[in-house]
């Protein structure tokens, strides 16, 4: 089987609505006389007609064609040039025609590119009607082998003669026989209509469908169904510009750590409802899909993770907040008959480990207690189900207490699905299904695999396995033919719910265009995003905000000049950040004569060549400006950290600076945590800044030179650098000094929800609570027949216009093992210098509930305490404990480490 690697994606998509022949004769309408360049060339049921009748032209160099009959269209893979896996087309014939250059060679009965050498090749799913036809390295097999017949111009294919080399025929559910199949009947209920097609699928297509890279089935007009990723914009290519001023490409929001630092909702909503409006447009486009792996919703546990800086922070209810609107602002708009697209919750479950201290994530057994698991990891996965109704959940590659979580059944069916109530698929992480056995070895043949998969609850394998495995499993009875329909009819739901299998005509988000991609609203959201992020950590003696009209600066660092580096990881193409460094922002600003730039040194190593530069920039300059911090190399998928601190020479950088010039503001642009022990002595002003997004350096120039107040707060703990003694592969959150800010008992650098203002704020109760306190019945808040309300009144007392965040927390006195503190609602108002608001914070039965060691959870009766920036208030809770949620009766046990027999 020839990989898929090099296959373009994009050009699979226009011819994704095929019609399936069942030995009749296509009627006159259906061959249309227009054939555009560009159309994928295919095998199709052979029928005759426009698009399969060909002629070959054999006169030498430069009219070595074969071409349509019809309108006299050639194969073409100018597309593609030289690669393996190209798509073969039809063209016009062009001026320059070497890569329009075939002959047939009838001895082998073959296509051949004159260009390179390739074969005209349909291995790929080659055996079914609508499969696409590639130019491959020529191997002498027979799937690539055509037998012509002059009279007919048909090339019929040798190992399906019922196939015919065929330019792109395309039909929908409005043309006959088609129409009068309930599956195209969209005024039927989408289960009767899956299980329509379900009943004329062969278990060969089945077994395609449900894996990522999938053909659809286009016998019967399902067209392929294309995943990517969504964390932060839609991980694509550029489409066409809509003007002069656009650039095509989606747009680039900043990474998910640095949108939970915003403690917003609404901008969570925003921002999500943007990149799916444009992953519409893009798709229409063919350079995107519809289904994407976003949000990813595990919890920064460890400073050290790689993929830290896909999520938005360490807390759980700060998490399961963001699902919610993230989730639901990808999948919801303006037409509700359909999903706008698919938010897949990721990694399920208790997934944080790259590859630490000889533990690999493709291996790694995650020990885990029932109460974290119920209290900690698993929060923001309840909410992605019952409040976002995420439509897909990816299973992670690591096992949790012995079993891999793509075959763990206690997990994907007992509780996501039981339990929670759950009704969507539930793909692998890539490679994950073939994982269980290759890298836990918790099974042993292929066909235990596909089983522990399916019964497991693992719809849909991101790889191939499902693909190359599923149906030997099926016919050596390791599964039923009805086990595996189970996995496809949820697969096919999806599927006619994004509006796949309905004419596009009357659908709005298939009329979507590329003026809705970067546009100037988007990027106006995407500062303002940026803007709300940025955190300022020390402010001594008020060195910020500068004042543009009155200071020089040096711009010095590796990340004064960042472009793509803004952007963290999982970004579609953009060319837009490479003019908006915090260099080109600051100059733009200040002009070109108040600024010096000199790197110093980069990311990673240890040349101090450069430093000289920066020290006589820095001695020239009011005030040195020094970006520091991380990037792909030192943290990513794949690649934890091994230090907390600054890598490379970084450090020293700084304190040669300092050394020249006291007026020092650090700014950090980084996704995990760094501890700067000694620079948070010895520098006056530091800055966090994330990987900001495409207008990253435009939010920075703005923050510093107090155009905007900084109003982000943390959503992780900063730990001191000895941190990094504790077991990483430790997932108890209180082992050792615990981790994140419910658990640690040492003292941290700086906490969950820290960040500074250029602004004073005063906080009152709405409601005086000092000589009270509350009172509630335990049941009654778990049924939620009383609500636990608190009205804070904020107060901008300084000169400066500002948002700003207002956090709630709760401590439970009495309750041992109860977390230190727990954040139970936040909200966010911009307040004009002078004025005041009213906050409303609310104590929901998630952030008033404990869990005990075998991961009961209720709300029990005892006294808490309430904080809210510097108030505080008594709580008290009577009456009997409440359970919200208890682990299935009897089958703890397996949470805790029971490996059943697969």
């Amino acid at each position: 089987m020839k990989g898929l690697g090099s296959l373009r994606v994009a050009s699979y998509l226009c011819c994704c609505l095929l019609l399936w022949c069942t030995g009749t004769e296509l009627t006159s309408g259906l061959r249309d006389d227009d054939i555009p360049d560009e159309t994928n060339v295919q095998l199709w049921d052979c029928v005759g007609g426009h698009r399969q009748e060909w002629e070959i032209k054999s006169a030498g160099y430069p009219n070595n064609h074969i071409s349509l009959k019809f309108d006299g269209k050639v194969l073409d893979i100018l597309a593609y040039g030289n690669d393996s896996g190209a798509n073969i087309q039809v063209y016009t014939p062009t001026d320059t025609p070497w890569n329009q250059q075939f002959m047939y060679d009838e001895h082998r009965h073959t296509i051949v590119s004159m260009m390179n050498g390739h074969c005209a090749d349909a291995q790929l799913f080659g055996n079914t009607s609508g499969s696409n036809i590639y130019a491959w390295p020529c191997t002498n097999n027979t799937n690539e082998q055509f037998i012509y017949n002059e009279t007919s111009g048909l090339f019929r294919y040798v190992q399906n003669p019922d196939l015919c080399l065929d330019a792109g025929t395309v039909v929908n559910c409005s043309m006959p026989p088609f129409s009068t199949y309930p599956y195209c009947n969209a005024a039927l209920d989408i289960l009767d209509r899956v299980e329509d097609i379900l009943s004329r699928m062969s278990l060969t297509e089945k077994s395609q469908l449900i894996q990522n890279r999938n053909p659809g089935v286009k016998r019967l007009g399902l067209p392929s169904l294309h995943f990517s990723e969504c964390l932060h914009g839609v991980l694509s290519g550029c489409g066409s510009p809509s003007g002069a001023d656009s650039t095509g490409c989606p747009t680039s929001f900043p990474h998910a750590l640095g949108l939970g630092a915003t403690f917003n909702r609404s901008l969570w909503s925003h921002v999500s409802s943007t990149i799916s409006t444009e992953a519409r447009a893009l798709n229409n486009q063919g350079v995107a899909g519809l289904a994407f792996w976003a949000p990813d919703i595990n919890l920064f546990r460890d400073p050290r993770w790689g993929r830290g800086q896909e999520v938005p922070g360490e807390d759980p209810y700060l998490t399961a907040e963001y699902v919610a609107h993230y989730s639901r602002g990808l999948q919801e708009g303006d037409d509700p008959r359909y999903l706008k697209v698919i938010s897949t919750c990721k990694h399920f479950s208790a997934y944080d480990l790259e590859n630490w201290n000889g533990n690999n994530r493709f291996s790694f057994n995650a020990i885990v207690s029932d109460r974290d698991l119920v209290e900690y990891y698993w929060v923001p996965f309840r909410s992605c189900v019952q409040r976002a109704h995420a439509q897909s959940i990816m299973c992670s590659y690591n096992a949790v207490n012995g079993v891999p979580s793509c075959a763990n059944s206690l997990f994907q069916n007992t509780i996501v699905r039981d339990e929670w109530g759950f009704d969507g698929f539930i793909v692998s992480d890539c490679g994950a299904v073939g994982g269980i056995q290759s890298g836990h070895h918790y099974t042993n043949t292929s066909d235990a695999t596909c089983r522990a998969g399916i019964l497991g609850g693992c719809d849909l394998n991101c790889g191939s396995f499902y693909g190359g495995h599923l149906e030997d499993a099926v016919k050596n009875n390791a599964l039923t033919e009805a086990q595996v329909d189970v996995s496809v009819r949820r697969v096919l739901k999806h599927m006619f719910m994004l509006g796949l299998v309905d004419p596009t005509e009357g659908q709005y988000y298939t009329h979507l265009t590329s003026a809705v991609v970067d546009t100037p609203e988007h990027r106006q959201l995407a500062l303002q995003a940026a803007h709300q992020l940025i955190v300022l950590l020390k402010n001594d003696g008020a060195l910020l905000p500068l004042d543009p009209e009155k200071v020089s600066v040096a711009i010095i660092g590796p990340h004064g000049n960042a472009t793509q580096d803004m952007l963290s990881n999982y970004h579609g193409n953009n060319v837009l950040v490479n003019s908006h460094s915090p260099l080109a922002a600051i100059t733009a600003m200040l002009g070109a004569s108040k600024v010096k730039f000199a790197a110093g040194c980069d990311v990673s190593t240890n040349d101090t060549s450069h430093f000289a530069d920066a020290v006589a920039a820095a001695k020239s300059s009011d005030v040195a400006l020094v970006f520091v911090g991380l990037n792909q190399d030192r943290e990513s998928e794949g690649h934890d950290r091994t230090m907390l601190e600054l890598p490379g020479v970084q450090q020293q950088l700084v304190e040669a600076i300092l050394a020249a010039n006291q007026h020092v503001i650090l700014i950090q642009m980084n996704g995990g945590p760094l501890a700067i022990d000694k620079l948070k002595e010895s520098v006056p002003a530091i800055v966090e800044a994330f990987y900001p997004g495409e207008m990253g350096g435009d939010a920075i120039a703005d923050i510093l030179f107090g155009k905007v107040s900084p109003s982000g707060r943390l959503p992780y703990t900063i730990y001191p650098a000895d941190f990094i003694k504790r077991s990483y592969a430790n997932m108890d959150l209180r082992n050792e000094s615990g981790c994140t800010y419910r658990y640690y008992t040492g003292t941290p650098l700086w906490t969950f929800g820290d960040g500074l203002s250029y602004t004073t704020f005063d906080y009152k109760w709405g409601v005086d609570l000092s000589t009270s306190q509350l009172s509630f019945d335990a049941g009654r808040v778990g049924r939620q027949e009383d609500a636990i309300n608190y009205t804070v009144v904020v107060t901008n007392t300084g000169k400066v216009d500002s948002d700003v965040s207002v956090l709630g927390f709760i401590t439970a006195q009495e309750q041992p093992d109860a977390p230190l503190k727990e954040l139970f609602d936040f909200g966010r108002v911009h307040l004009a210098a002078g004025e005041s608001a009213t906050v409303h914070l609310t104590v929901g039965p998630s952030g008033l509930s404990l869990v005990d060691e075998y991961g009961v959870e209720a709300i029990r009766a005892g006294h808490y305490k309430i904080q809210v920036e510097d108030l505080s208030a008594d709580l008290e809770i009577t009456g009997e404990d409440h359970v919200i949620f208890s682990l299935p009766e009897m089958k703890h046990k397996n949470a805790l480490g029971h490996v059943p027999v697969v």
